[in-house]
């Protein structure tokens, strides 16, 4: 999901509008305790307390829970390119999302934003709750800005899984972000803009995870048609695709596999006669 996360912290170009997302100071405080500050470097850790203590804005996403394979969730968290590279071969993005290092993306877009994330902690993931913490780095410039607006986000993500008697797993997501822009001018820009700011980052972070959880289901339904999507992917390499084609195929035999076995209950179970 860094690609949201990318999208949230830049202020890039708004797209359409959505709501239902927090700035309380609950949920902040929850958010502050939630980060691992434990697990981070020596070099980090003040690093990230500089910016969510002088954060210019600070948003919880709307929660959304979804219906998603779990694992198959937890290894896009770790390959977000694939989806960025999906939306482009649809025609609905122009975001690039490259790679450079384990842990570590380069993100940009048509639109004039650009910037750096890395990530600084991920645990869990699968059947067990995920949380991933991340930094960016970033700036935007476009006609008729004289200079570009640079920034920092601190981005907490966090994933609980939960399976259904039916054998479906649904994912209560959960995204806070803590933005901090440099210098005054741009911290005024941004606290203008605010309202638009946040409800763009509601609304992106919520098509997003409807987008995943799509991923998912067509994963389940089609992996046919999901490994023909693999083989157009362009910013991806060869690897990462094939990889990702058995992801897909694993993922659909593991939800036919539990389709046989509740198929197997009921017709095991003793049939009721109504008189």
């Amino acid at each position: 999901m860094a690609l949201v996360l990318s999208v949230c912290l830049l202020p890039a170009p708004l797209r359409a509008q959505d709501g239902g997302g927090s700035e309380s100071s609950d949920a902040r405080q929850a958010a502050l305790r939630a980060i691992p500050w434990q697990s981070l470097t020596a070099a980090d850790r003040p690093e990230v307390q500089r910016i969510v203590t002088d954060a210019t804005l600070y948003r919880q996403m709307p929660t959304r829970v979804i219906d998603c394979d779990d694992e198959l969730f937890a290894y896009l968290v770790d390959h977000p390119e694939l989806i960025v590279d999906s939306w482009n071969v649809m025609g609905v993005s122009r975001l690039r999302l490259e790679p450079i290092a384990p842990g570590r993306y380069r993100v940009a877009d048509t639109a004039g934003a650009a910037g750096d994330i890395r990530v600084l902690h991920r645990e869990g993931g699968g059947a067990a709750p995920l949380r991933m913490l991340l930094l960016a780095e970033g700036s935007y410039q476009a006609p008729p800005m004289p200079s570009s607006i640079d920034g920092q986000s601190v981005i907490l993500l966090r994933a609980e899984p939960i399976e259904e008697r039916n054998g479906r797993c649904y994912l209560t997501t959960r995204l806070d972000t803590f933005i901090r822009f440099e210098g005054p001018a741009t911290k005024l820009v941004a606290k203008t803009l605010k309202p638009l700011i946040l409800r763009t980052a509601d609304h992106n972070f919520v098509e997003t995870m409807r987008f995943v959880a799509l991923f998912s289901r067509t994963a389940e339904t089609n992996p046919d048609g999901m490994v023909r999507l693999a083989g157009r992917l362009e910013q991806v390499d060869a690897a990462t695709r094939d990889e990702f084609a058995a992801r897909v195929r694993v993922t659909a035999d593991r939800y036919a596999e539990r389709r046989r076995q509740r198929e197997n209950v009921a017709l095991e179970q003793p049939a009721t006669w109504v008189r």
